[in-house]
């Protein structure tokens, strides 16, 4: 016994095909089709939707015991919780305002599961429906390329604040150019121009990415810089391919902190009252604010030492020594043979020693001479050269232009 089944169509023609019955070809009839169900939709979380939810946040001096029970969870439910969470997250120490939501199903008594935010990205999961489990999660996250504009009038981090603008863009600015602009000392007038990766999370900005292009004029200068990536290296370039990165940077702080006192050859001695040298610049910093390390190398020396209360004293290379005087403290694992980084931190500041306050007294020296860190000419990390260089040359080219139009009436200078 034969058979015909169509396998196709043809500008509007049916395709057949003969088949014997043995062929067990399963014959489709309308009758036999069934409506494809729609599949449930899931919340932001990856949870289904059908679930009772409830929104809320941490009040003042509120436990997770507290807030569960307020649900009515059981003690035993909940110490399991505590137990199961302990490992992965700091449960105890919830935070005022932290938000968090509960689900329950429709055949439940209470909750059976919480999502327990840590920031806007970052966020717990604790199921406790069939067992107990917990796991951190992250958000995701997106990226567009955006510009920004400003003239400071106050400070950096102001004028980004009053433009809307995330502030950490200045900490990344300040590390771009650290080797090149006192970030401590900008002045009025002063500009940048910016092209970044802003990030988002919930179609919100979030974080701050990659700076790809910039520009800032300081004191009357224009300094560009480019983010470039080789088969080796990837760091921020000037438009003739010469490295922004020096070997240290302008202070030893991760923000601004105000100068006390000078580099001096002959300065009176605020405890023993007679003129003598200091060979370094103290910054008048609070009690305990961390002193990073202006660049890596290797600690040549940490500890007490008479007049110079607790000191740490870096080798950066064969030229530049780095010296913090007077710190009320070292970091964990500084010590004499250690290696540290460029940021790291390395110490306190304090008042150890002979001092009249509290203060950081930081010092650089150049082949074993005192140089002042203020008005020290860094040296620049090795440049581009020969078809790296042209083909960064090209690379950037679409940078410049979109920098010469951002708000390009704004500046005199350049590009």
């Amino acid at each position: 016994m034969c058979g015909i089944i169509i396998i196709g169509f043809f500008n509007g023609c049916s395709l057949f095909k003969s088949a014997d019955v043995s062929d067990e070809v399963p014959l489709v009839m309308l009758a036999t089709l069934s409506e494809i169900k729609e599949l449930p939709k899931l919340d932001t979380y990856g949870f289904i939707e059908d679930y009772l939810l409830t929104e809320s946040s941490v009040k003042r001096n509120e436990s997770l015991f507290v807030i569960l029970r307020s649900y009515d969870v059981s003690p035993q439910v909940i110490y399991e919780i505590e137990r199961v969470v302990k490992d992965i997250y700091p449960i105890r120490s919830l935070r005022e305002n932290q938000e968090y939501r509960l689900y329950r199903s429709v055949n439940s008594e209470g909750p059976t599961r919480m999502i327990l935010h840590e920031d806007r990205l970052n966020y717990l999961i604790i199921d406790w429906e069939d067992k107990v489990w917990a796991e951190r999660q992250k958000k995701e996250t997106y990226k567009e390329v955006v510009e920004t504009t400003g003239i400071i009038a106050s400070s950096l981090y102001k004028t980004l604040k009053d433009n809307g603008v995330n502030p950490l863009l200045g900490n990344k600015l300040s590390d771009i150019y650290g080797w090149q602009i006192d970030f401590f000392a900008l002045q009025v007038n002063d500009s940048y121009k910016v092209i970044y990766e802003q990030e988002f999370v919930d179609g919100k900005p979030y974080g701050v990415g990659e700076i790809l292009a910039a520009q800032f004029v300081h004191k009357g200068e224009a300094y560009d810089a480019y983010f470039y990536e080789t088969e080796d290296r990837a760091g921020y370039f000037n438009r003739k391919g010469e490295g922004l990165q020096k070997a240290l940077l302008k202070a030893p702080f991760k923000y601004s902190q105000r100068v006390s006192s000078g580099f001096s050859h002959n300065r009176l001695h605020p405890v023993l009252g007679r003129n003598m040298p200091h060979y370094g610049v103290d910054y008048a910093a609070p009690l305990g604010t961390p002193v990073i390390a202006v660049g890596e190398g290797e600690v040549i020396e940490a500890r007490y030492r008479g007049p110079n209360g607790n000191i740490v004293k870096i080798k950066h290379n064969s030229v530049y020594t780095t010296a913090y005087l007077h710190l009320n403290g070292f970091a964990p694992g500084i010590r004499a043979g250690e290696k540290v980084k460029q940021g790291q931190v390395i110490g306190y500041v304090g008042r150890t020693g002979r001092v009249t306050g509290v203060h950081l007294d930081y010092r650089i020296y150049k082949n074993n001479q005192p140089i002042n860190p203020l008005t020290i000419n860094l040296p620049p990390s090795e440049a581009l050269k020969g078809a790296e260089l042209e083909d960064f040359k090209l690379y950037i080219e679409r940078y410049r232009f979109q920098l010469r139009q951002i708000n390009a009436e704004l500046f005199a200078f350049n590009s």
